[in-house]
């Protein structure tokens, strides 16, 4: 059987990382059964803490020649050819006019019953409007603006988590086999209030509220598997389906770069963002790409949890 994985928000920074963190994945996994990219069509459940190769790779973004890049990235790192077939999608997760037929049909095409282990990492998003938030509308930003950082950091994630959950766990539900991992990149701002950053922690907490509901709604798929989680050799196989919320800490990306320059921003977390930026002491987003990677192939994550780069 092969593997999915969808990451959008895929063209920079903790994106590409995840990318390429899990291309490493694959090389190892590949290294470890034997396998160059040879699709051995088994049906049976995926090898604990191994992805099943080959792996089809979707990138999302709205700046295709970025994801290009990413996808030049993936296969030059890649041990073997065939082993990672990456696809790139132009999309701009803020219109919605245009979201729905784009993502529905990208997940139309897609053959579900090829796959024993699907991945989406929802990952895109933006700051919006930065500053006190009784100045919103006084300060330059308009009603727009404010809809236009909902409709990417709120509504997009939201719809594309539903539609791949609708999408997928049908299959899922009916052969029991293939693993389903969600993962929405969040952050502290999800559960903490950051003076003048009222937009981007707004988000964050909508974010990670909906894929812990998503996640409680779901738990009886864990139920119904609890009691047929044993193979032929009494080896417990993964949990079906999990949502987790994963805070990739403070990182060395272009988002921080603005929020060390901003002037609108509260004084003390102007000061933590431009002295870690000098000090170059942020978390590089390949760091906590392969934590995160980690923490999905380990799988003792509870689904629907929030879990932080720090305590992972």
């Amino acid at each position: 059987m092969k593997s999915l994985a969808i990451i959008t928000g895929a063209s920079r920074g903790i994106g590409r990382s995840i990318a390429l963190a899990i291309t490493d994945a694959v090389n190892f996994s590949a290294s470890r059964k034997g396998l160059d990219c040879v699709d051995d069509s088994s049906t049976s459940p995926p090898m604990p803490g191994l992805i099943s190769t080959p792996l089809h790779m979707i990138l999302i973004s709205r700046s295709v020649d970025s994801l290009h890049e990413t996808a030049r990235l993936v296969q030059q790192r890649c041990d073997h050819d065939g082993l990672i077939f990456t696809t790139c999608h132009e999309m701009d997760l803020s219109d919605l006019d245009n979201l729905s037929e784009k993502f529905v049909g990208l997940l139309e095409s897609v053959k579900k019953a090829d796959y024993d282990q699907c991945w989406l990492i929802n990952n895109a998003g933006s700051l919006g409007p930065l500053g006190p938030a009784s100045s919103l509308g006084s300060d330059g930003s308009s009603l727009k603006e404010l809809q236009n950082a909902v409709n990417l950091n709120v509504t997009s994630g939201i719809w594309i988590s539903a539609q791949f959950t609708r999408s997928f766990l049908t299959p899922c539900i009916k052969s029991r086999s293939p693993l389903i991992r969600i993962v929405n990149v969040s952050s502290l701002c999800a559960m903490k209030p950051f003076p003048t950053m009222s937009i981007y922690c707004s988000g964050k907490a909508a974010r990670d509220m909906f894929h812990s509901v998503l996640a409680k709604e779901n738990t009886q798929i864990h139920d119904a598997n609890i009691s047929s989680i044993s193979d032929a050799k009494n080896e417990k196989r993964p949990i079906p389906f999990k949502v987790l919320n994963y805070a990739p800490g403070a990182c060395e990306t272009s988002m921080t770069d603005i929020l060390a320059e901003c002037s609108q921003l509260d004084d003390a977390i102007h000061e933590y963002y431009s002295s870690s930026k000098k000090n170059q002491s942020l978390v590089k987003p390949d760091e906590t790409a392969k934590k995160l990677i980690g923490l999905i192939l380990k799988d003792e994550f509870q689904s629907g949890s929030h879990v932080d780069y720090w305590d992972a």
